[in-house]
This record gives C-alpha cells, sequence and structure tokens, in this order.
C-alpha cells in the first residue's frame, strides 16, 4: 500500500543522511534521530484514519520498546547515544504489528541482523583500517604477539593435543575457535590503540564521545570508557577555560550507522518470505 512506499523512502533518506554523518564526522545529529521517529511517527498517524489506528498503535509499541532497549544500551555504556536514538526511530519505522501476528516479531528480527551485521562490518572496517595503517600497524601487532607468546604457544601446544587425539571432525571446529578468537582479540585492541585514540581540545568534545583515560578535575572524577552526556562536557570544557584542563583523550569507534541501513535492506527483502514460510510451518 502506499503507506509502505512512503515509509520505506523516508526511512532511506533519513538513514543515508545519518550514514554519510557517521562516516564523516562520527557523529548523528539529534536533529535526523529526532526527525526520524516524528516522521515515522506522523506518517502512521496521517494514514491511521484511512488504514486503521492499529497502525499507528503498532508505531508507538515499537518506538516504546526500542526506547527501553536503547536506554538500557546507553546506561550500560554499551552504545552511543546517536545509534541509541536511531534505534527509536527504527522502532517507529517498523513497529511491532497489532493484533500480534508473525509480522510483529519484525523489529526482533531487525534487532538481531543489526547486531550481526554490525559485527561483520565492523571486523571488515577494522580489517581494511590494518591495511590501509599497515606501516603503523604492523610492528605493533608483531611485539604484541610477543607480549603475549606465553599465550601463542600454550594455545600452539594445546592445538597439537588435539590433532593427535582428534577422531571426529567436528573437533576441528575447537582446534580453530580458541585460536581465532585469541588473535582476534590481539588484532582488535591493538587496531583501536593505533587508530581511534586521539587526544583533542575539551572545546570540541561531542555529545557521545568516549574517554580513553581517567579526568580529574578538582577531585571531580570523570570515568574512563563511558559516554559523555552535556553535563559532563560542559564541565569538562569549563575546566579547560579555567585554565584546569588542557586536552582530553578519546576513543572512536568504527561508525555504526551503515549497518541500519544493511540490517533495513536485509528486513525488507527478508520478511515476508520469513513470515510467508512461517505460516506454511504453522499450517496458517
Amino acid at each position: 500500500m502506499l503507506f509502505d512506499i512512503v515509509i520505506v523512502v523516508v526511512t532511506f533518506f533519513f538513514l543515508a543522511v545519518a550514514a554519510y554523518c557517521d562516516l564523516k564526522s562520527r557523529e548523528v545529529p539529534d536533529l535526523l534521530s529526532y526527525g526520524l521517529i516524528f516522521a515515522a511517527l506522523g506518517l502512521r498517524g496521517i494514514f491511521s484514519p484511512v488504514v486503521g489506528w492499529n497502525l499507528f498503535i503498532s508505531g508507538i509499541f515499537g518506538f516504546g520498546v526500542c526506547f527501553a532497549v536503547a536506554w538500557l544500551l546507553y546506561k550500560t555504556n554499551l552504545w552511543g547515544g546517536g545509534d541509541s536514538k536511531l534505534l527509536m526511530g527504527m522502532g517507529a519505522v517498523i513497529g511491532i504489528a497489532y493484533p500480534f501476528n508473525l509480522s510483529s516479531f519484525g523489529l526482533l528480527w531487525f534487532f538481531v541482523l543489526l547486531l550481526f551485521l554490525g559485527s561483520i562490518y565492523g571486523l571488515v572496517w577494522l580489517f581494511g583500517l590494518a591495511v590501509i595503517r599497515w606501516a603503523r600497524f604492523r610492528p605493533v601487532f608483531l611485539e604484541r604477539l610477543e607480549q603475549y607468546k606465553t599465550a601463542h604457544y600454550s594455545l600452539g601446544f594445546f592445538s597439537l593435543l588435539l590433532i593427535i587425539f582428534s577422531f571426529a571432525n567436528w573437533l576441528w571446529l575447537f582446534l580453530l575457535f580458541p585460536g581465532f578468537i585469541f588473535y582476534l582479540f590481539l588484532f582488535v585492541t591493538t587496531i583501536e590503540e593505533q587508530c581511534f585514540v586521539k587526544r583533542i581540545s575539551p572545546l570540541k568534545l561531542t555529545e557521545g564521545d568516549w574517554l580513553d583515560e581517567e579526568v580529574i578535575v578538582d577531585e571531580e572524577r570523570f570515568v574512563r570508557r563511558r559516554a559523555l552526556e552535556l553535563d559532563d562536557i560542559e564541565r569538562l570544557q569549563l575546566a579547560h577555560k579555567e585554565g584546569k584542563l588542557t586536552t582530553v583523550i578519546i576513543r572512536e569507534g568504527v561508525p555504526f550507522v551503515p549497518s541500519f541501513v544493511f540490517a533495513y535492506v536485509v528486513v525488507l527483502w527478508g520478511m515476508p518470505l520469513a513470515v510467508e514460510t512461517g505460516k506454511k510451518f504453522l499450517g496458517l
């Protein structure tokens, strides 16, 4: 129906602009996040008198659920503010169909895809960054391997034992998984320290920036690895103007918003197929 076409076009517009901003400046303006929320709920409200008020109710349900999830992810410092607000917008876009049916799980399907595709996208981004900055990355990575050589040799020894005593093919998974996790950990921590940490003036801080080291100003402690809120930034900038703080070290992350685009594309293509498959499976 017309609503489906309009909401998809509007959503792709907001996601495309948000992805561009995230790739360019590592920041998603609140105007885009809040704009997507109001646009999605507004469109549902406009079409509801014709289609039915369940359309608007489903958007409210979706927004409410994503608000709770986003708030939890933000308060536990797992996500920044920009990604959390964008998730709320996607909750209003996808909604939770009411009365409840198989299509009501579309939002859950989107969230799972967002995490899964986001992980793959993040690893691809990190590997690409390592290749681009190979001259800087390689010596530090080799130094890390030297620091963890005991773990390196131990892993090789136990892998050799598994090879010797392995009589079933499925045991080869155990040979690959520990080594994969170990080297992936070294790779990610090295690329983060070499490419995502930078020293900036407090005047350039934006909401959602993450401190990479603890900052203490007049016995007030700003804990590292926590997303800065507006009042934190105001106090740090005041300390800078008073000459008590010159610079801070922040840690940037992989621009995550493109993952929203990937997940939404897969949901649009795969959700109808998943619903039909589910109906056949349940005999509906």
